[in-house]
């Protein structure tokens, strides 16, 4: 075989790998802005009526999933036709929206009924309600799929669920109006944001018992994990800023000028450029993990919130 043909087989065989995409919720638009994050700008908006809010990839990229408040339950998406696939209803107040780790259920908190309902992907019907504390908003899910996070945010705590019974295994009390959390590659930690308190609560998964409070700045809603989970990005709406805090020290070690009214806030797979969703400029500002600067701004829609994971892991 000749040194060409060699090159060309090789390069005929190996996977095609297409560039990461972020999907961005344009509630006040009803629709959302796939961005081709190598390109840096948006490549096709697809309309989601029912005032799009949160936002959950599935692991392998291939759905989205969009819940719609106003729609009273969620949205579909096949990203590799970006098309929309199915609507279902699930109730009056859907707002934070997780897909498990194997892909195979999804969960969406009620923010009026008080429960997380519980749906397998395909057959779209609700398995269980479980009953969890007030307006529930931010999900997470361990990554060996054994626990759901909840943050209750009129309840002042998170909730931790089995995913095997459906049932509450512990709750802990956090800040004031937590919203959005993470949790770390390890399982170990949650990071929930305190809307009212200002503040992140550094929660031990296992025990559930706080370990530190971080003071950030004005009216904190998400948060995501970079570097190997030693950088932690917070959106301060109030103020326009990324709060970014040490893991090893639980010190604020930066503040970021982003976009109006930042909330939604996701780690692209490099697990070095931190997106956030600008909601009142309609905007997705970039930020470079490791200098901490804002490299690009991507113009989206009108009122991007994108409140959850918007990319695929």
């Amino acid at each position: 075989m000749t040194v060409a043909m060699l090159v060309a087989t090789v390069f005929l065989s190996a996977p095609v790998m297409a560039a990461p995409y972020a999907y961005i919720s344009n509630q006040l638009d009803d629709s959302v802005s796939v961005i081709d994050t190598d390109q840096a700008k948006v490549v096709n908006t697809i309309a989601v009526a029912g005032k799009p809010a949160g936002i959950a990839v599935s692991p392998d990229g291939r759905y989205c999933y969009v819940s719609t408040p106003e729609g009273k339950g969620f949205a579909v998406l096949d990203t590799r036709t970006n098309q929309l696939l199915h609507k279902v209803e699930v109730s009056d107040g859907a707002l934070g929206i997780a897909v498990a780790p194997d892909g195979k259920r999804v969960y969406v908190a009620d923010w009026y009924t008080h429960s997380v309902a519980v749906l397998d992907v395909g057959d779209w019907q609700v398995i269980k309600r479980i009953a969890v504390g007030e307006s529930p908003s931010g999900l997470v899910i361990s990554p060996d799929n054994q626990w759901l996070y909840v943050a209750n945010r009129l309840s002042n705590s998170v909730s931790k669920i089995d995913l095997q019974s459906l049932t509450i295994e512990a709750t802990v009390e956090v800040g004031k109006h937590p919203f959005g959390l993470t949790i770390d590659s390890k399982g170990e930690r949650i990071y929930v944001a305190n809307v009212q308190s200002d503040d992140v609560t550094v929660v031990d998964a296992n025990r559930m018992k706080p370990i530190r409070t971080v003071k950030v700045n004005m009216l904190p809603y998400a948060t995501t994990l970079a570097l190997n989970d030693s950088r932690l990005f917070v959106t301060n709406q109030d103020d326009g800023s990324v709060s970014v805090v040490d893991t090893k020290s639980l010190k604020e070690i930066a503040l970021i000028k982003v976009g109006d009214k930042p909330e939604g806030i996701s780690t692209h797979p490099d697990d070095r450029h931190v997106y956030v969703a600008n909601w009142f400029d309609g905007t997705v500002s970039v930020i470079d993990g490791n200098t901490l600067n804002v490299v690009n701004t991507i113009k989206t829609g009108e009122g991007s919130r994108a409140f959850g994971q918007f990319f695929g892991k």
